[in-house]
């Protein structure tokens, strides 16, 4: 310990501050490389959020004590790997983020006293619009969207109702792109959540203005849809039944089939009221019968008796002859047998079909191992066109087309091992990891060889050179010969005489005059104290040359 202090004493001030600057720059790099290889792996905690959500979801994290990072376009956070799924639970509780819109929390904190019927309702509508904003933004290409709803309320003693209406204005994603099919999803949802709202009256546009969703009586457009739909549900179903079942002969894989449909969308309704005389039953028969006789009267019997009631009129018809008069009448009622029919044609007639089916030849394999191809025969064909006519329901008086190929397919090899973040069966992030802490411990061995090592070799040198100097001084002032250290006090001592070539072990005070150091000094008044005898016979000597 001692050794070491007088090293350090040694040193000097300027060497003392040039090892303690690079030791502290060496602790401070070890600090540094100990805290960046035991930090934690961020991950994407949410994205494209908003200023408001952002601050919000950064002072609840804060006030839970969770560790998190910014993008530098302060749109996305970042918290530690393992802390992710426990951010999102405590982010829910809160509502966060909410995507810049208020939903039903928005009642969570009030009090129906002193509130006017007006403000409530004006709630409602912001609370539906906002839950409406939450909902649309969850889809895939969806990245802000805000809703406007029109709900009039009907006044009082009115006879006119107004319709409800919507208008809904979304940000799509970069490269995104939205569909009829998903646009009449959004009309769809937001007609759903509110009462008395038809799809047909909900607008929708993008960020760039560009209208969607007229929002009005849109039954055209819709059917239009319709039934492109169910054309390529048709073709779709077509054509896996074709390869399903081509595919059960030739094998899956060596078959492609394409059915191009044209289907009749007009929808036809068709009365018809048809009569059939020949099974006419009877339904009623009438018959009427009359007799009639008439005779003239005589002008000569004209008197008082004849004119008496009790008479007779015969007295007035005297010797003329009498008219007699018959008719038959009969009617007869026939029920004819009557056929109505209400006909009604639905959509999706299919009018042509065209089919095509590729289909692939025949391999086999040489002694060689090597694989031919061998088309196949034109007797294969028509079996196969059998088949697929049966399948489709195959109608040449309509014009349906049926083609049947036979092709070498091109061989595309697919690797059956999925895509993982790995390299030579190790996870990529903890290769990383161990390369970060193997430069270190390469940079710490450089540092180590490259400096500390030179410092503490030139140190030992110093310390070394300052012993030789002392085991220098001390030989001299024992003098060259053994002998002489060795032997006692003795009163015959008589002093050596020197020769030429001892000469050269002697020191000259003169030339080491102001440069002895002081261990040097230290060791000579040991030696003195320790040998008396002898130091006394070394200054004679030194004496005697003089």
């Amino acid at each position: 310990m001692n050794s070491f202090l007088e090293t350090l004493k040694n040193l000097g001030p300027s060497r003392l501050a040039m090892m303690g600057g690079i030791l502290l720059a060496l602790i401070t790099f070890l600090i540094f490389i100990s805290m960046r290889v035991s930090s934690p792996d961020f991950s994407l905690l949410y994205s494209d959020l908003s200023s408001g959500d952002i601050t919000a979801v950064s002072a609840q994290l804060d006030q839970s004590q969770i560790p998190y990072e910014l993008s530098e376009d302060r749109t996305s956070i970042l918290v530690p790997e393992s802390d992710v799924a426990r951010s999102r639970m405590l982010l829910a509780e809160s509502g966060l983020p909410n995507g810049g819109s208020v939903g039903y929390e928005l009642f969570d904190n009030q009090s129906g006293f002193g509130t006017t019927n007006d403000i409530i309702n004006l709630n409602k509508v912001r609370a539906l619009e906002g839950e409406l904003s939450r909902t649309i933004i969850s889809l895939a290409p969806i990245k802000t969207a805000r809703v406007h709803l029109v709900l009039p309320q009907r006044e009082l003693f009115s006879r006119e109702k107004m319709k409800a209406s919507a208008s809904v204005a979304i940000g799509l994603r970069s490269g995104g792109n939205l569909n009829q099919d998903q646009v009449f999803a959004i009309q769809s949802l937001v007609a759903a959540s509110v009462p008395e709202l038809k799809a047909t009256k909900v607008a929708v546009i993008d960020q760039n203005g560009k209208l969607l969703a007229r929002g009005d009586d849109e039954e055209l457009t819709q059917a239009s849809l319709k039934a492109e739909e169910m054309r390529l549900n048709y073709e779709q179903r077509m054509t896996r039944s074709v390869e399903d079942l081509i595919g059960r002969i030739v094998g899956y894989g060596k078959v492609r089939a394409t059915v191009t449909a044209d289907l009749n969308f007009d929808r036809v309704s068709t009365n018809e009221e048809v009569y059939d005389p020949a099974t006419q039953v009877v339904r009623s028969t009438q018959s009427v019968e009359e007799n009639n006789v008439e005779r003239e009267a005589s002008e000569n019997n004209v008197s008082v008796e004849n004119n008496l009631p009790a008479s007779g009129n015969d007295l007035f018809l005297g010797d003329n002859p009498a008219l007699e008069s018959s008719r038959l009448e009969e009617t007869t009622n026939f029920e004819i047998s009557r056929t109505t029919r209400n006909i009604i044609k639905e959509t999706g007639e299919v009018r042509r079909l065209s089919v095509a089916v590729l289909v692939d030849g025949k391999y086999s394999e040489n002694a060689d191992g090597a694989r031919t191809y061998e088309p196949r025969t034109e007797a294969e064909l028509d079996q196969i066109a059998a088949l697929v006519r049966s399948a489709i329901g195959f109608d040449s008086v309509r014009g349906d087309t049926l083609e049947v190929i036979n092709l070498q397919f091109a061989d595309i090899e697919v690797s059956d091992t999925p895509f993982d973040n790995t390299l030579f069966g190790f996870d990529k992030n903890r290769l990383l990891d161990a390369a970060e802490i193997i430069t270190v411990a390469i940079m710490f061995i450089l540092i180590v060889l490259l400096v500390i090592q030179p410092m503490v070799g030139k140190l030992l040198t110093v310390e070394r050179k300052a012993g030789e100097e002392d085991e220098e001084l001390e030989t001299s002032l024992l003098g060259s010969s053994p002998k002489m250290a060795l032997e006692g006090p003795s009163d015959e001592f008589e002093p050596e005489q020197l020769s030429e070539d001892d000469e050269g072990d002697l020191i000259d005070m003169k030339s080491v005059e102001g440069k002895v150091k002081a261990s040097s000094i230290k060791k000579v008044e040991d030696i003195v104290e320790n040998f008396p005898d002898e130091t006394v016979s070394v200054i004679r000597s030194w004496m005697t040359q003089d």
